[in-house]
């Protein structure tokens, strides 16, 4: 769940769980370096008609396609995956990469990040279709992790975000993941990254600290983020009047 904030400010996010089920496909044709505010998945639906997963946007930057995916599923949804297929002006296929989303586990409504990694030079002129695949998530997990992030710092070409998750539960926090998507002034995405608290099993009561770093060529553009926190067995505390952004 995330709740986006101006950059130097604390920051709030949400969600784990756990899943089993049928996997699901959809297709998003996007030209090289376009930028999308809707996607424009093929028409194909659930069989109760249910809305599919979004990708609200991406873009290529330096080889690698970044952008978020949001759940507009009624259930959770788990094990995102994202294939991205490059192709030149006549239809070729030049490169390929796939990646999951940054969080294990998206409620619904919510989103999660992801970077595409593509191992190849890229033709001018050409364009990139965007497959995910999901599985849905049955159970859902209690919220137990606060988190407590402070003041960001950026160097010439590198962008660093300190925090801390505390463990509210009754029971060890198991692989604690923190996950960030950085935004620009017109919420585009710019980078996305994750890492482990040190260590990343959280006692009850207990907190472990984090530290999101990144190379970037311009971490002025950089203006708000939104971050994330889970663990196996525990989400986020959210606050619920601002658990959504849009």
């Amino acid at each position: 769940m995330f709740t986006i904030f101006n950059v130097n400010i604390l920051l709030h996010i949400s969600s784990l769980f756990r899943i089993n089920c049928i996997l699901h496909f959809h297709e998003h044709n996007i030209t090289t370096n376009e930028n999308i505010s809707k996607p424009m998945f093929n028409e194909t639906t659930s069989e109760n008609a249910e809305p599919k997963p979004d990708i609200l946007y991406s873009a290529l930057h330096s080889g690698t396609i970044v952008g978020e995916v949001k759940n507009n599923f009624t259930y959770p949804i788990e094990s995102v995956r994202i294939t991205a297929s490059v192709y030149d002006k006549n239809g070729v296929i030049a490169a390929t990469g796939d990646t999951y989303t940054s969080d294990y586990q998206i409620k619904p409504g919510n989103r999660s990040g992801f970077d595409t990694y593509l191992d190849e030079k890229l033709p001018s002129n050409s364009k990139y279709t965007l497959t995910t695949s999901f599985k849905k998530s049955e159970d859902s997990k209690p919220e137990a992790l606060q988190l407590s992030v402070g003041k960001n710092s950026k160097g010439s070409n590198s962008f660093k975000v300190l925090g801390e998750v505390i463990n509210q539960g009754q029971d060890n926090a198991n692989s604690v993941k923190v996950s960030g998507i950085f935004y620009d002034k017109e919420h585009k995405v710019l980078d996305v990254d994750y890492t482990y608290t040190n260590p990343d099993i959280i006692g009850p009561n207990k907190k472990a600290p984090f530290e999101l770093s990144f190379y970037t060529d311009n971490p002025e553009k950089i203006k708000s983020i939104g971050i994330n926190a889970q663990s196996n067995e525990y989400s986020l505390i959210t606050n619920r009047t601002q658990n959504k952004s849009n």
